[in-house]
């Protein structure tokens, strides 16, 4: 009788009902929506040519350190320079590069004659050269490398004109420099875009030629 009365008293406890803890759902909190800020990248210079080209305008950049400084003025007056020469510049200039800036400019007449005067007034040689590497580049394509203005190709376009009143060498007009690219065997303008085009476009025309003639000739039925 003991056991069958602890064994239901064993039971009705095993058996007791489950309570569910009642659900309770944290309240959302949306974090603040955060926007980064908008970082602009930082323009490159154009220098109205593409980023694998030779420079055809001074620098804008402003340099970092008497080094680079130097650099940029033998680039604007189109000097060369060696490393060895830039370092014992850069000892002897204690930061300022007014004396560099009059050899670049000294250098730069002896290299090209017939720009010193503008030379000699500070403008640099970057920019007396531009119209020339434009107009090459618009009749040769794109000029990837430095010219050698000492090469008879190039030197050309500096030297190739005369003053009337003195008969000394001057610059080239542009369109005497254009003229010369084209015929000049060294520039090899026959394999250039510009040439292309112009056969391309001689062809067509000529195309255009024959079929007016046979749309415009004599009809063979007559008038019946």
């Amino acid at each position: 009788m003991t056991d069958t009365m602890t064994a239901s008293s064993d039971d009705e406890q095993a058996e007791a009902p489950e309570t569910e803890a009642p659900e309770t759902e944290a309240p959302e909190t949306e974090a603040p929506e955060t926007e980064a800020p908008e970082t602009e990248a930082p323009e490159t210079e154009a220098a109205e040519m593409k980023a694998d080209e030779i420079s055809t305008i001074p620098s804008q950049k402003k340099p970092k350190g008497i080094k680079e400084e130097i650099k940029q003025i033998a680039d604007d007056f189109v000097i060369p320079i060696s490393e060895q020469a830039i370092n014992a510049w850069a000892k002897n200039l204690d930061k300022d590069t007014k004396p560099f800036k009059k050899y670049a400019e000294q250098v730069a007449c002896g290299l090209y004659p017939t720009l010193a005067s503008q030379i000699e007034m500070g403008i640099p040689t970057r920019i007396l050269l531009d119209p020339y590497i434009q107009v090459a580049q618009q009749v040769l394509g794109s000029v990837m490398t430095e010219p050698n203005w000492t090469d008879p190709k190039w030197s050309k376009a500096l030297q190739g004109g005369v003053d009337p009143k003195t008969g000394r060498p001057v610059p080239m007009v542009l369109d005497d420099w254009k003229n010369f690219l084209m015929n000049e065997p060294g520039h090899n303008w026959e394999f250039s875009q510009m040439a292309h085009e112009r056969v391309a476009a001689f062809g067509k025309a000529l195309h255009r030629s024959f079929m007016g003639q046979d749309i415009g000739g004599p009809s063979n039925t007559g008038d019946r």
